[in-house]
């Protein structure tokens, strides 16, 4: 069979597209391919966010050693959280953190293991004197700041009867707490370890922050693939993230970046 130059090149360039993504991993079953991994996250400091143009943060450190045990080399990107879901939503072999796992969420995702616990504040500025809360039914003569498709978002919305007229909405959680600190919105729904971190990057004291109600503090934060991802290779970042979570890592990362 004859081919030209140009159909010798195509076929030359999808195997060696085949050859580069699928990558062997040795299981106990024996050697398996498993196709190119991505892995998603969002900005939520100090959980994971940029600095100097790399993904960082407590959870990003997880996920790099995660990948270091399974063998799998993987670029970790930070993007706005409704990409980074709908992407795990669809997408077959996307790993996504930090992401809650919630009763309706729980049949989407292949879950990979628990990474921190969470807790959800409704939090105001100790300077706002005439903010007082003792029910979200106070709480609703104010306006609020809310990330879109965040699950504390969603949450919010769930089970609250809060007006849509006095909700603001913002693409990112540092967008959010720019709003809140200049006075654009009253009162901010923010995870505390996050609402703390965002405060000093604005140079501010998370000592003026003060929690008002509760929110959440039974879910946690997870590493989850999308539902249709390979078996071989869920099972292979589950036995690597195991061994990570045996290691104590998990602790150290709480001590270095949770003080």
């Amino acid at each position: 069979m004859y081919l030209s130059a140009n159909s010798f090149l195509s076929v030359a360039y999808g195997i060696a597209r085949s050859l580069y993504l699928c990558v062997p991993l040795t299981l106990a079953q024996g050697a398996v391919c498993a196709a190119e991994l991505t892995v998603v996250t969002e900005s939520l400091p100090p959980l994971n966010y940029k600095e100097n143009g790399n993904a960082t943060g407590y959870s990003v450190e997880i996920v790099e050693a995660v990948l270091q045990e399974a063998r799998i080399q993987a670029p970790i990107e930070v993007m706005p959280w409704a990409r980074a879901y709908q992407m795990a939503l669809t997408q077959p072999n996307t790993l996504i953190f930090s992401i809650t796992r919630l009763p309706d969420r729980d049949a989407l995702f292949e879950w990979i293991g628990p990474i921190s616990s969470r807790q959800i504040f409704l939090y105001k500025l100790k300077s706002r004197k005439d903010i007082q809360i003792k029910t979200m039914a106070d709480a609703a003569a104010y306006k609020v700041g809310l990330v879109r498709e965040m699950a504390s978002t969603k949450e919010f919305l769930r089970t609250t009867a809060f007006p849509e007229s006095g909700i603001d909405y913002a693409p990112t959680v540092e967008s959010n707490i720019k709003k809140f600190l200049v006075g654009r919105v009253d009162l901010i729904v923010s995870q505390d370890w996050s609402a703390a971190y965002l405060m000093k990057m604005e140079g501010r004291k998370p000592d003026e922050l003060e929690p008002v109600l509760l929110l959440d503090g039974a879910n946690s934060y997870y590493l989850a693939m999308q539902k249709q991802s390979d078996p071989a290779l869920v099972q292979r970042i589950r036995r690597a993230f195991a061994k990570v979570q045996q290691s104590g890592l998990l602790e150290k990362l709480r001590l270095k970046y949770m003080r």
